[in-house]
């Protein structure tokens, strides 16, 4: 395959799982484990899955709650994700979060990818510095616990190309729009996502598809220490010829102490990918 022709091809498969990682997703992005998979002709899409806490948005499941903390309040989520292929392939890489409340109804979430490593089954593997994710939003609606109308949020990821090997990185900006709906019921908790993603196409080549990314996930309470959550993830086609993604996980946290959690997601999508993620928060 011509280097023209890889690299077009690499990109429209960058858009398929850039859209999983664009929340964060976004994600996660391993460009060096998609130029092996073009060569194998196979289309691959790895999944990243996050985390809610009870009171913000952690690294366990893809969906972003509806609930902000109290201005001042921030948070810190580190977590690392074990990825297998159903052909043998590997990949290993940190995920990070810091988020701040700029109001009670107002946040700052800053998401930089310090590391990954790939190994894929086919060629070497590579690591270094992925891509940077900044999301501002605003909380619009409070949840009317005497109505059925949920909380609602406005966001804006902005996803920044800092990555340090071009194939880890797609060295272009995206830009992500979204609303965030939550609703609780008791023990209950239900968080919806909705996103469009304007993406910019090569200069040469076909052009590539915006896309639509939702989510949708359910927690449950046990104790206000333990919670259990499930969630499902979609994203449209990005481009001609190009199939969406479906994924689901499910994942666990428990807080030891007011400031203190650890939460646990295993995730698998359409495309025979299994992840794993483990992690901890601190917040104050």
């Amino acid at each position: 395959m011509r280097a023209s022709a890889c690299f077009h091809e690499f990109l429209i498969l960058y858009l398929k799982r850039s859209a999983l990682a664009f929340r964060r997703p976004n994600s996660f992005i391993h460009f060096y484990h998609t130029m092996q998979s073009l060569q194998s002709n196979s289309r691959r899409v790895i999944l990243s899955m996050c985390l809610i806490s009870s009171a913000h948005a952690d690294l366990v499941l893809e969906t972003e709650t509806a609930e902000l903390g109290k201005k001042g309040d921030w948070l810190f989520s580190q977590a690392v994700q074990v990825e297998w292929e159903k052909d043998g392939g590997r990949g290993i890489f940190t995920v990070n979060q810091f988020e701040y409340a700029l109001s009670d109804r107002a946040e700052l979430l800053i998401e930089p990818f310090f590391y990954e490593w790939n190994n894929p089954k086919l060629g070497k593997s590579v690591n270094g510095v992925g891509d940077l994710e900044v999301t501002p939003s605003y909380m619009i609606m409070i949840d009317d616990e005497k109505s059925w109308l949920p909380a609602a949020l406005l966001a804006f990821k902005l996803k920044v190309p800092t990555a340090t090997n071009p194939e880890i990185g797609s060295g272009q900006f995206d830009y992500q729009p979204y609303i965030i709906l939550g609703k609780n019921f008791g023990p209950w908790i239900c968080n919806f996502n909705l996103g469009y993603d304007f993406v910019t196409s090569p200069s040469k080549g076909e052009k590539l598809r915006d896309q639509v990314i939702s989510d949708l996930s359910v927690e449950y309470k046990f104790t206000p220490k333990f919670s259990m959550f499930a969630e499902i993830f979609a994203n449209s086609s990005p481009t001609k010829g190009e199939k969406g993604t479906f994924a689901g996980a499910l994942a666990t946290e428990y807080r030891f102490t007011e400031h203190i959690s650890t939460y646990l997601s295993v995730g698998y999508d359409t495309n025979s990918v299994l992840s794993i993620r483990p992690g901890f928060n601190i917040e104050f």
